[in-house]
């Protein structure tokens, strides 16, 4: 690995002073690092005055269970400028798959303000396994006023299916390579460990809205 050398005329506080603008410069770079431009941008549809921002996650990934409050904090935090959406991806495992329209088969339903949390929690906190639609089915039937009937037909409607294949698809077009990640804009995709972790994906995230919308 390169290493820095400094001039040997460099001493006390010139040392000091030309480290600290090494120093600046790391994080400048950095600053430019963290996120991705997409070479085919996606569609959004936004209101005026806000950009979209876009989860890629998965039930099943515990740093996505982590960041799911933070995220959510920020959301809050930015509802005036932000619209976020919500993104299961399954990277072709069955039981992701089974995750993923688990989520679609909430928001049909209109439940997701009792599910999301609790499923998350479910899974990384209780170690329970949700393998198939039964399990999701009854599992949302105990913590949300709807029947597994319900769930069921929801999990298996044309809609959620469509969700589902449509969320694959965006995976691809953003190039996703793990999870949780971040779209912005339809432009940019933020990557959590090239971002420094995930308060660095947000300020990341932060800076990219700003310049859509003239803030920057």
């Amino acid at each position: 690995m390169p290493t820095t050398r400094f001039p040997r005329f460099l001493t006390g506080a010139a040392l000091a002073l030309f480290s600290l603008v090494i120093g600046l410069g790391a994080t400048g770079a950095l600053a430019q690092e963290g996120y991705r431009t997409l070479d085919t941008p996606q569609s959004t549809d936004t209101d005026e005055g806000r950009v979209q921002v876009r989860e890629f996650f998965s039930y099943g990934c515990p740093h996505c269970s982590d960041f799911e409050p933070v995220l959510s904090n920020w959301t809050a935090d930015n509802a005036d400028r932000v619209e976020v959406i919500h993104t299961p991806i399954t990277f072709g495992r069955d039981s992701w798959a089974v995750l993923a329209r688990a989520y679609y088969a909430a928001d049909a339903l209109g439940i997701l303000d009792q599910t999301h949390r609790a499923l998350f929690d479910a899974i990384h906190d209780e170690g329970r396994r949700f393998q198939s639609h039964d399990d999701v089915a009854a599992f949302y039937a105990s913590v949300a006023d709807v029947t597994e009937a319900e769930v069921m037909d929801a999990l298996n409607s044309f809609a959620v299916s469509s969700s589902l294949n449509r969320a694959e698809r965006l995976a691809q077009a953003y190039g996703v390579r793990g999870t949780p990640s971040v779209g912005v804009a339809g432009r940019y995709l933020v990557d959590v460990r090239e971002a420094g972790g995930q308060r660095g994906m947000l300020d990341v995230a932060d800076s990219l809205v700003a310049d859509e919308l003239g803030d920057g």
